[in-house]
């Protein structure tokens, strides 16, 4: 199996944590909170782990 996709999630959360520790325009902070979304849903999706644990563990993670 190809594990492409966990790259991907990983980027895309890495990008929105860093996006929201610096952002201060409300309308970036809206699309850096999706952008976590999308890389959460990614990883329910190819893993066992149910949404609650996977948000846990993306939104505990703060800072650059």
């Amino acid at each position: 199996m190809n594990d492409k996709w966990l790259e991907w999630a990983k980027r895309i959360q890495a990008l929105s944590q860093s996006g929201l520790a610096f952002s201060k325009d409300v309308y970036d902070i809206e699309r850096y909170e999706e952008l976590r979304t999308i890389s959460a849903e990614i990883m329910e999706e190819y893993t066992d782990l149910e949404m609650r644990k996977i948000r846990e563990l993306f939104t505990n993670e703060t800072g650059y």
